[in-house]
């Protein structure tokens, strides 16, 4: 973890320490940075209100292999990544007369685009208090956004939008001391094909077939995807083994 970082990651831990102390409401926020090692820090986007909901989901992958012709067997395949789904998280400008796309939610949709000069998308942890003061920078605990969904609510009588209601689903990434927690069998020796489900993203079928989301790129180029992003439900794809 580079400087900036340790010094981004000191001032996060400052504003929780004088929350419990003062007794004062915690606020949340997001803290971007290029990497998932949280090197090159990018943004730290406060929340106008914090968070009405979050919901956390974990999951595991089971296969049904079968044994025999009358009997099958569910194995254990591995852990899925976590999500976090943040729900109605308001901005509003209302009292300023700013703009309030160009105030906050600019920078919420930065989240879902490519770092400049890499093909990653930025990294992602949320502060908030007491809430995440175990994991604040846990390394299973940083995420890309996923999703952004946004309502704009309010407008001035030019058409300046002033309030907006968002909800975001952060997912996370994997880091190699979490993969080595988490590695059940060694990466597949033979090709195969699987089919895309709905919510899928190449890193997460990454995670389920190699146990590594980072080795997504292997599958993107053997399918010719220049957009990983655009994943369409029901679409094959060839799973190319690590020789």
């Amino acid at each position: 973890m580079g400087i900036g970082a340790g010094l981004n990651k000191a001032v996060a831990f400052k504003d929780i320490a004088q929350s419990n102390l003062t007794g004062s409401l915690a606020k949340a926020k997001f803290m971007v940075y290029e990497t998932k090692d949280l090197d090159g820090f990018l943004d730290e986007i406060d929340f106008f209100l914090n968070p009405s909901s979050i919901v956390v989901k974990r999951s595991a992958t089971f296969e049904e292999e079968k044994q025999n012709q009358a009997t099958t067997q569910t194995a254990y395949k591995g852990t899925d990544p976590i999500s976090l789904e943040l729900g109605e998280l308001w901005f509003d400008t209302y009292d300023s007369r700013e703009n309030v796309r160009e105030t906050y939610i600019d920078r919420l949709e930065k989240l879902v685009q490519y770092v400049p000069g890499t093909h990653y998308l930025p990294a992602v942890t949320l502060v908030w208090g007491q809430f995440t003061h175990s994991t604040i920078f846990a390394p299973e605990y940083v995420f890309y956004m996923k999703d952004l969904n946004v309502t704009y609510s309010m407008f001035l009588p030019d058409a300046t939008p002033v309030r907006a209601k968002v909800s975001v689903c952060l997912t996370q990434i994997a880091t190699v001391t979490f993969e080595d927690m988490f590695r059940q069998k060694q990466s597949p020796d033979h090709a195969k094909f699987v089919t895309v489900r709905r919510g899928d993203t190449l890193q997460g079928i990454a995670h389920r077939e190699y146990r590594n989301p980072r080795e997504w790129r292997r599958i993107a180029e053997s399918n010719g995807l220049h957009d990983p992003l655009n994943l369409k439900p029901g679409t094959r794809l060839l799973v190319p083994p690590i020789l």
